[in-house]
């Protein structure tokens, strides 16, 4: 089974994105891609669950 023809791309980003969170570099690369072939609307949900998901606590 491939697991991105049965995931919404949006969530497939987000999976890749959790996946890769470890690595700044690659976190960087992987939401660039992500955004690229976005919809407006997947644009600004995955932008909202990014801030949410990892944001910065000091």
């Amino acid at each position: 089974m491939n697991i991105s023809k049965t995931m919404s791309p949006l969530d497939y980003a987000k999976l890749i994105l959790e996946k890769v969170s470890f690595s700044p570099k690659i976190f960087r690369k992987e939401l660039r891609k992500a955004l690229r072939v976005s919809s407006k609307r997947d644009f600004k949900q995955l932008m909202t669950w990014c801030k949410e998901q990892f944001r910065v606590k000091k």
